[in-house]
């Protein structure tokens, strides 16, 4: 008996569609003068499953290069488009991939890689790309600074002093990071009000507020080890004024990864913030530094993008 033409069709679809490659857009920096950044290309053809991935290897030319290639890649209707570097990077791949339904990777190149390490992703370079084709495709929110988009951790005060001049510094890494804080160990804490849907829920002088959409900076320095990126919330850690007296316990609690149970910090959670500050002044997202003004509103956009990871 004949099997009728409608299924034979339906048959050869769903063989094209479960055997079809994922065309993957890999985005990176020839040009950041690190040995394993130059040698991408060859890892990439060496160690990817060519069987299960059609891969386009992009490399930036100047700094708007990176927003430029992922328009590109949205347009030319990639599966997944994989950073291939720090927070920073990988901030600017997933602010133009929000709600489009295509998948971040993440090749992670960078100085903490905080994005990464919450996600337990392998920073071997080798081991990150061959076991993508492992990955699961899981849905996370998105942190909105004044319509910033923020993945991983922002942040108001010290810590986006110290982006601001760690940008400028010519030695990355986390040797240079150090230097950079160690510098500007005379910062002074500034007066803020944090408002919680609407209500003042805190007023005073801050070191620094930290916004946690994951764990961590970088280098398994946490901000608050129980946020979590996909349950609608974000937790807002306010390092209250301190002394110097105050500072080995408070760099005591950054290490042990406990800073939110520290006596100077307060600790909120929720949606939607606005923090109220005296001056405007530098602001960051997954470390990289903006200017905003004396109002910063903090809101979430709860499974607007999609990841590639292990859970």
């Amino acid at each position: 008996m004949a099997i009728p033409v409608f299924i034979l069709k339906a048959v050869g679809l769903l063989i094209v569609f479960k055997f079809r490659l994922h065309k993957l857009v890999v985005i990176y920096n020839p040009f950041s003068g690190r040995k394993k950044v130059k040698d991408l290309p060859k890892l990439i053809e060496r160690h990817i499953d060519h069987s299960l991935f059609d891969v386009s290897i992009w490399p930036t030319e100047k700094a708007d290069d990176v927003l430029l290639l992922t328009e590109k890649a949205i347009k030319e209707k990639a599966d997944i488009v994989m950073g291939a570097g720090g927070d920073g990077t990988i901030n600017q791949i997933a602010s133009r991939l929000v709600n489009t339904g295509i998948a971040l990777g993440v090749i992670p190149l960078g100085s903490g890689n905080g994005f990464a390490r919450h996600f337990k992703m392998p920073l071997d370079t080798a081991k990150a790309i061959s076991e993508i084709g492992k990955y699961k495709v899981k849905p996370i929110d998105t942190v909105w600074f004044n319509r910033h988009c923020m993945i991983n951790i922002g942040g108001i005060g010290f810590d986006a002093h110290i982006s601001s001049a760690f940008a400028n510094k010519k030695k990355r890494g986390l040797q240079g990071y150090v230097k950079t804080i160690i510098g500007q160990l005379n910062y002074k804490s500034q007066f803020y009000q944090v408002y919680k849907n609407g209500k003042r829920v805190w007023e005073g002088n801050a070191f620094m507020i930290a916004i946690a959409n994951a764990t961590q900076w970088g280098n398994n320095v946490m901000v608050h080890p129980g946020a979590l990126p996909d349950d609608g919330e974000f937790n807002v850690v306010v390092l209250k004024k301190f002394t110097s007296i105050d500072l080995p316990f408070i760099v005591s609690s950054l290490m042990k990864g406990n800073l939110h149970k520290n006596k100077h910090s307060e600790v909120f959670v929720g949606s939607d913030f606005v923090i109220r500050r005296e001056n405007e002044g530098p602001v960051h997202v997954d470390g990289e530094p903006i200017w905003l003004g004396k109002e910063i509103n903090v809101n979430i956009e709860p499974s607007s993008l999609k990841i590639l990871c292990y859970e």
